[in-house]
């Protein structure tokens, strides 16, 4: 995909990620989601939708499904990841989260996706992510200056933000520094 393609929203990087360990049809896909020792931490996204996210997913090109056939059961569609789908999720995956509010979803995912499939790129991953976060906190104290002397609803709305973005800044340097081994979910490698 080139640079021009919109991102996506974090379930469906979630869905990019899960693909990237192999091929899987959607109820296994849908199980993995919910793990609650793993993305069910952070995320939880209901079977329907899953498979309208998958079904996007493929209009765009970035999986493609394969209808397999059985006796014995229901015919069930299994998903691969396209090399655009792939490109796609490995930028992503290296891109720090660019906004607070996406913090929570998104530099989760990445970071759980960094940990089973790049552990040695998860330093990268942290210091690429404290640094942009110290970018929102001078934007942040360039708006409290222009407004020091009064204490207004926005002065009060900024210094809460820039709280925020301190408190995940703190958060990060702990990872960093305590080199945190994030092990896998239970069941897999």
């Amino acid at each position: 995909m080139n640079k021009q393609t919109p991102s996506l929203t974090s379930s469906k990087y979630a869905l990019l990620g899960l693909l990237a360990a192999g091929p899987c049809h959607g109820y296994e896909l849908h199980r993995k989601f919910a793990d609650p020792d793993g993305i069910g931490l952070i995320w939880g996204v209901k079977i329907s939708n899953m498979y309208a996210q998958l079904a996007k997913l493929a209009q765009r090109g970035l999986i493609s499904g394969k209808l397999q056939e059985n006796e014995q059961r229901p015919a069930r569609t299994q998903y691969s990841l396209t090399p655009g789908g792939k490109q796609q999720f490995i930028s992503w995956l290296h891109t720090p989260v660019q906004h607070p509010r996406d913090f929570r979803h998104d530099f989760f995912l990445q970071l759980y996706f960094v940990s089973q499939y790049e552990p040695g790129k998860l330093d990268t991953l942290v210091e690429n992510q404290i640094e942009t976060c110290r970018s929102w906190q001078q934007n942040l104290a360039e708006s409290q200056e222009s407004s020091a002397s009064l204490v207004d609803f926005a002065t009060l709305t900024n210094r809460f933000r820039y709280s925020q973005v301190q408190s995940m800044v703190d958060w990060l340097t702990w990872l960093k520094n305590n080199k945190t081994k994030i092990s896998s979910p239970r069941g897999e490698q």
